[in-house]
């Protein structure tokens, strides 16, 4: 990882950030979430840290701030608000959670290093540098990857029992995506193919029923902060900053028109669907404030979690739940050997912790952090947060000591962990998604890399591979 990330650049910018925010009426909170970061990347190890496992943290740590931010947005202390001390106490407990997250993490990647490095040894005796992945043919596993997204699509709607594997392997094409800008990234040379790729995954997500817009962009940025010289160089920057933007604008505006779009673009052809779009982006009727103030509301899932703290305060939540043992034996009952296995209904845990009605057609989970608290109460809830941070950080080990050049490594990695574990994310769905990725990205690292993995790669590049840890080698 890079310096600009170490824990001694994010303290001296949290010094001067509460600096600006000292006049907050939240400027206790606010110390205590900006004291995290830091605290995350010391833990992680600091320069060496893996950057996929910061943004996991990281994008988590959003949803948290985001709390903070509403708050101040009113103009009044939280503890003000209409759940008074709930709030406040939903985000300091997700903070402790991410806290413990990173512990585990860090526990993972040892407990993986100490079994898998040995991999990553053994290549490195027999290989005096590191192969060099061509980007040329990397765009041609992207074309690949894209007919076998499709068809992994295809096969989980025609086959719903086993959906859950055939969606994992189309985590491939996250793979690709991320290589191709590493590459960029690295080399210094194809960026218009950069913008080509990120711009049409963009668009094509876009038009989708719940818009995948979102994924390209965090690769590229993860691909980014994992770059050895990309964060010196102005066009990185550039593409960087610009692609957040665009990111930024796309959602505030998706806010506002999705549920028109969904209900009446629902079956219609992808020019239809494309048509519609850009006529409504670019209509100057879009009243951006009030969707970017909706848009930070559907970031911020404290207040879900406060509402679930004040019920279980208040007696209205049963001791049924179980939702961690629950998911674990979602995992252990594929679908495929059993059929008749209940689907997953986050709005309706929603309802049931909360008693807030969701719209049809909308999911909206309470999270894997607030279900824990209802299993098993704070500080009881670090526990099963630690093991969440431990099988990241040894998945994450897994696919960094694996037998391939350092590029494929870190595409594999991120592809397996970048998207899951989001906040708002159920246990149940969280825990399974991450499996099946895990299992299926090491499946085609280890059977299908091989098959191309002569071809992907040209003329030796000295000192790439080696037995540090960090992803910028």
């Amino acid at each position: 990882m890079t310096g600009i990330f170490s824990s001694r650049v994010l303290l001296v910018a949290f010094l001067f950030i509460m600096l600006g925010l000292s006049a907050s009426p939240n400027v206790e909170l606010w110390a205590a979430c900006l004291l995290l970061p830091p605290a995350i990347v010391w833990i992680l190890g600091g320069n060496q840290a893996y950057p996929v496992l910061v943004w996991v943290i990281g994008l988590n740590w959003l949803s948290v701030a985001a709390g903070v931010l509403r708050a101040d947005l009113s103009g009044l202390p939280l503890r003000d608000d209409w759940l008074g001390p709930y709030d406040e106490q939903a985000i300091l407990i997700s903070l402790c959670a991410l806290l413990a997250i990173a512990l585990g993490m860090r526990w993972g990647i040892q407990f993986g290093g100490s079994r898998f490095r040995a991999r990553l040894h053994a290549l490195s005796s027999k290989a005096r540098g590191e192969e060099r992945v061509d980007l040329g043919r990397l765009l041609v596993c992207y074309a690949g990857s894209l007919v076998v997204s499709q068809a992994m699509g295809l096969l989980a709607a025609s086959i719903p029992t086993l959906a859950q594997p055939f969606l994992a392997f189309a985590l491939l094409k996250y793979v690709v995506v991320y290589a191709i800008a590493a590459s960029v990234f690295e080399s210094d040379r194809g960026y218009p193919w950069l913008l080509l790729v990120i711009g049409a995954e963009f668009v094509v997500g876009m038009t989708g029923y719940f818009a995948s817009f979102k994924e390209p962009v965090f690769l590229l940025v993860i691909a980014m902060a994992s770059s050895r010289h990309g964060l010196a160089r102005s066009k990185t920057w550039v593409i960087g900053l610009a692609s957040v933007a665009a990111l930024l604008w796309v959602s505030i505006v998706w806010t506002a028109i999705k549920f028109e779009y969904r209900s009446e673009m629902s079956g219609k052809s992808l020019q239809e669907r494309a048509t519609w779009l850009t006529d409504r982006y670019l209509s100057p009727k879009i009243d951006y404030g009030d969707a970017a103030t909706t848009l930070l509301d559907r970031v911020s899932y404290t207040e879900l979690f406060a509402d679930i703290l004040e019920n279980l305060d208040a007696g209205g939540i049963s001791n049924d739940f179980n939702f961690y043992g629950a998911a674990v034996k979602h995992v252990l009952t594929p679908r495929v050997f059993f059929p008749d296995k209940a689907s997953l209904d986050d709005s309706k845990i929603t309802t049931a912790l909360t008693g807030q009605r969701i719209a049809e057609a909308t999911s909206i989970g309470v999270g894997y952090v607030a279900e824990a608290q209802v299993d098993f109460g704070f500080p009881g809830l670090l526990l099963p947060m630690l093991a969440i941070g431990f099988m990241l950080g040894l998945a994450t080990e897994y696919f960094m000591t694996g037998p391939a050049p350092l590029l494929v490594r870190q595409a594999f990695a991120a592809a397996t962990s970048f998207h899951v574990f989001f906040f708002e994310v159920d246990i149940d769905k969280g825990l399974g998604a991450f499996i099946t990725g895990w299992l299926a990205m090491a499946l085609i690292l280890k059977f299908g890399y091989p098959l191309i993995a002569m071809w992907l790669t040209s003329a030796p590049r000295i000192n790439i591979v080696s037995g540090k840890r960090g992803l910028a080698g």
